[in-house]
């Protein structure tokens, strides 16, 4: 039927049935329900019998191959929600010292572990946890368990009949114990060799001569130094020759000239620590420390370090002469800088070491500060001009 004939029929009958009083209400609503137009079916029922219709149909393909359904299901939300990475290539042995780290980087050595590893090939590791990165380093094998103390000189003999030294720039140490006794098949024993002006030993004795291996890792910040304790084809072949002693870490050339830094600008600096020991890799150390007034910034003094021929030196501003132990000196002055009032330690400093035999103040006056330094023999110097905190470093060369 056409739409017309329908609405067209559809009124007649409902006028028809207005007019007819007699017919029962029950009967007038019927008809009227009869001639109402049905609304067309929702888009929700036909959308909920779809999603029957593919369950039932998941349900019946479980049933005939659930390890096949179980599967695919399980390899999709693994490739939708992870992010395969490619496994670490394990590095190869070295027959070799090793150095790296970051040169500059001020770091904090918070803890030492020490395990054996059996899966091949088998090695000893040492984990040092570092706080704020891994500082510089420098890794140093050697034919013999003996090293030597820093800064007091000592020969130290560790378990074992060869070692590695270990040395850390920048860096110190705290709540780490400062000797270790693993007694693993390689590493049989570690020792703090010293921690000073912020340089950080450490000497391990091994049971003999072995290649290594060293991880560099982060989050958190960790050295890792693997001893090897088994034959294995990913180890260097030819290994290097060994030193017997140790070499030193290169902080530049040594010079028989005087020496000058720094600067004479802004207000004075305030001494606050004068310290002398001797270093292992052959020199003695003077180190002068400072720090700015408040509220200014850090600088580095104008400085001047000039070699002598005497131990006689001449006090500021009283003209007195003092003569100092030992045959040479050093005159060391600062240009804008005092410790008047910072700096509260010995002025007369007699650490009797090999070349520096006294360290003493000449004067200060006028923010001009000025210490001498009797010497054993006429030797070259180094300086140093450090940060964090400022400091001037006067190495003297030893025999």
């Amino acid at each position: 039927m056409s739409d017309k004939f329908e609405n067209d029929l559809r009124d007649h009958l409902h006028k028809e049935a207005e007019e007819i009083r007699e017919f029962p209400r029950r009967l007038r609503g019927r008809i009227r329900e009869g001639i109402a137009p049905r609304a067309r079916a929702r888009m929700a029922p036909q959308l909920a019998l779809a999603g029957a219709l593919v369950l039932v149909a998941f349900a019946v393909l479980a049933v005939r191959s659930p390890q096949v359904i179980l599967n695919d299901v399980r390899s999709t939300v693994t490739q939708i929600f992870t992010t395969p990475s490619p496994s670490p290539t394990p590095q190869p042995f070295i027959c070799g010292d090793r150095s790296g780290g970051t040169t500059g980087l001020s770091a904090q050595l918070t803890a030492i572990r020490v395990a054996h590893h059996a899966e091949a090939p088998g090695f000893d590791r040492m984990v040092f946890d570092f706080a704020g990165g891994i500082p510089s380093y420098d890794l140093t094998r050697q034919e013999s368990s003996t090293f030597v103390k820093d800064a007091s000189g000592q020969p130290i003999t560790l378990d074992g009949s060869a070692g590695i030294k270990l040395i850390f720039r920048d860096a110190d140490v705290q709540g780490v114990a400062a000797d270790q006794k693993p007694n693993l098949p390689a590493v049989r024993e570690i020792s703090q060799l010293g921690n000073f002006e912020r340089v950080l030993g450490y000497g391990i004795g091994l049971t003999s001569s072995q290649c290594v291996r060293v991880l560099e890792l982060s989050s958190p910040s960790r050295l890792v130094v693997d001893v090897m304790t088994s034959t294995s084809a990913s180890a260097s072949p030819a290994p290097t020759p060994l030193p017997t002693v140790p070499e030193a870490t290169d902080l530049g050339p040594f010079s028989c000239q005087d020496r000058g830094g720094g600067s004479d600008t802004g207000p004075a600096m305030r001494l606050t620590d004068v310290r002398v020991a001797h270093q292992a890799a052959g020199y003695d150390r003077i180190v002068f420390e400072f720090a700015p007034p408040a509220g200014a910034a850090a600088h580095l003094p104008a400085y001047t370090v000039s070699r002598q021929a005497s131990a006689k030196f001449v006090k500021d501003p009283s003209g007195m002469e003092v003569t100092m132990r030992g045959s040479s000196g050093l005159r060391i002055v600062f240009h804008g800088a005092s410790g008047a009032d910072s700096y509260t330690k010995s002025r007369d400093l007699t650490p009797g070491l090999p070349v520096v035999q006294e360290v003493e103040q000449l004067g200060d006056f006028e923010a001009v500060l000025s210490w001498g330094a009797g010497l054993s023999r006429a030797s070259c110097i180094r300086t140093l001009e450090l940060s964090n905190p400022t400091r001037v470093v006067i190495d003297v060369q030893t025999p």
